[in-house]
């Protein structure tokens, strides 16, 4: 027998508590109507009544996992079903019997749930989601003390902490000490030989089996097939370019988690709507419920869902409605819309998905049936608007879609009155960078800078490539001061990362300038803000470059422009 989860079981008893008066009126009501039935007010209206509230209790009851509520409403349905066979009149004093004795269990339990006193409120959901500073362990087996320690260096600007061991007998100790996400291994030892591939699997085998990346100055095939014999899982020859280590390491060890899914309930029954946020939210999903459809648009902006999980029949309006006027607008064409519904009859299935929906789930609905369905839709849906709206070389957002992000932003800041702030960067000296490495290495700079961006940044702030070496970060909730702290500090560590441009061992440093904007009340107006960023970066770029400004009047109140 399973059990749910802690966060799930914590949300059922806001459920539980929160919407028992709900819960007892739907009762009251049943029991209101089994009365009149049993008094003589006999009738087809009656009975249809009975059998929807019947139906709308017992879906939510089955749904909500308390035991005994839910129990006893399954078997009043049951008995209520077989109404369905008798006459026009009064029910048979033992089928009145049964169903009174349910009744009274029903409500037994129902008073009971009322009396225990375990109300739990769920904290609302973080309009900003930080990033993690991350230090992952990366163990570093590497007898060449100067190479360590510039690796020790240039992996920290990217989130990495390297321990260096210098032979393979401190492997095993360094591991237990400092459990690391990946083996980085010069394979070619002080006296010049290879391993033997199973002793050198056997030695670098710790708990968890990290992922191991092989370096060495050989590029030929019997070192690449020992490598892979030996288990590894990548090959870099040496000097190490650290843009293509960092790269490897980044997607080894899964280091960018995707952005949680983010989903919308509209349900007019608040009861349900909680339940599923529960079941999503245990998860690991973003959510927001909606009691009145009426709301769904406004929401739609703010809260920018990966899907919309929409109930079929609601008093204000009907599903396929707000499917279908969703749809007429072609900033949610592509939006996913589920309907999670009681409706059993197919063709009104099929009717619903041809007014826009994408799927069609039924109630009741287990929590692992609800985050397949889910997910996988999601999944799918990013996918697409990844290859419309991401640069292909760097994986940041187009130039429209940036643009597109922030007029989003600042309608939410705007209607919350909170601080919203553009930084504009560009790389220094880019095209001599071209000209004299070629494409191929600035190309490299490009994806260097844009890693170290998401590195550095919060999972709420959004990037993206405004131009060819030109870069737009959106920081919502973060004030001048602030964002030209972070900034800085990016602009800091970029400094002094060494790229491996040309055909030579030797390493380049490259910069970048910026200009940072604050959209405050009283302050910038949201249409001169990208302006602003701009101006600003401007300013920096004649001012000698390698550099950040803040535009002036950025929420410090101070008017002037600031540098380092």
């Amino acid at each position: 027998m399973t059990t749910p989860s802690s966060a799930t079981q914590k949300q059922r008893d806001v459920v539980h508590d929160g919407d028992m008066p709900q819960l007892r009126d739907r009762v009251r009501e049943l029991e209101a109507c089994w009365d009149r039935i049993c008094a003589g007010e006999w009738s087809w209206d009656h009975l249809a009544s009975l059998r929807d509230h019947a139906h709308t209790l017992a879906e939510s009851a089955s749904s909500l996992g308390t035991s005994t509520i839910s129990a006893t409403v399954q078997q009043l349905a049951q008995s209520l079903m077989h109404m369905e066979a008798i006459p026009p009149d009064a029910p048979a004093p033992k089928m009145r019997a049964d169903i009174d004795t349910l009744f009274t269990t029903l409500i037994a339990a129902v008073h009971a749930s009322e009396s225990e006193s375990h109300i739990r409120l769920l904290p609302a959901p973080s309009a900003v989601v930080e990033r993690a500073e991350r230090q992952s362990i990366v163990l570093t087996i590497e007898d060449d003390s100067t190479a360590a320690d510039h690796m020790t260096v240039q992996l920290e600007h990217f989130g990495y902490h390297a321990i260096v061991v210098s032979t393979l007998n401190g492997v095993a100790d360094a591991a237990r000490t400092h459990p690391p996400v990946a083996i980085v291994l010069d394979i070619l030892l002080p006296k010049g030989i290879l391993a033997d591939p199973q002793r050198m699997r056997e030695t670098i085998r710790v708990e968890g089996d990290p992922p191991v990346i092989f370096l060495s100055q050989r590029n030929d095939f019997e070192a690449r097939l020992w490598a892979v014999r030996a288990g590894g899982k990548a090959y870099l020859t040496k000097p190490v370019d650290i843009d293509r280590l960092v790269g490897v390491l980044d997607t080894l060890t899964g280091a960018f988690t995707p952005e949680p899914f983010r989903v919308l309930i509209v349900d007019d029954t608040r009861m349900m709507s909680t339940l599923y946020e529960a079941m999503l939210r245990d998860a690991g999903m973003l959510t927001v419920a909606l009691n009145n459809p009426t709301q769904v648009i406004q929401m739609l902006n703010e809260f920018q869902p990966d899907l919309l999980l929409l109930d079929m029949y609601m008093p204000t309006c009907t599903g396929t409605e707000v499917a279908t006027l969703i749809r007429q607008q072609a900033a949610f064409i592509s939006l996913p819309i589920v309907f999670l519904s009681g409706e059993q009859d197919r063709e009104h299935q099929l009717a619903a998905l041809n007014h826009g929906g994408d799927d069609f789930l039924t109630k009741p609905i287990t929590a692992a049936q609800l985050v397949s369905a889910v997910t996988s839709r999601i999944h799918r849906a990013r996918a697409m608007r990844a290859q419309l709206s991401q640069d292909g070389l760097t994986g940041l957002l187009t130039h429209v879609s940036i643009k597109e992000q922030v007029i989003r932003e600042m309608v939410r800041a705007q209607r919350y009155g909170t601080a919203l702030t553009l930084a504009m960067i560009d790389i220094d000296h880019f095209k001599r960078i071209n000209d004299t490495y070629g494409h191929a290495a600035g190309d490299r700079v490009l994806k260097g800078l844009s890693r170290l961006l998401h590195q550095r940044l919060r999972r709420s702030d959004s990037i993206g490539r405004y131009g060819g070496e030109e870069f737009l970060i959106i920081m919502p909730q973060t004030d001048g001061p602030t964002a030209f702290h972070v900034i800085d500090g990016i602009r800091v560590r970029f400094a002094t990362i060494g790229h491996q441009l040309g055909n030579d061992d030797k390493e380049t440093t490259v910069t970048f300038s910026g200009g940072v904007a604050c959209m405050c009340p009283g302050h910038h107006e949201g249409s001169v803000l990208l302006e602003a960023a701009d101006a600003a970066l401007y300013t920096a770029k004649h001012a000698g470059r390698n550099r950040i400004m803040l535009s002036e009047g950025s929420c410090d109140g101070n008017t002037s422009s600031h540098h380092r």
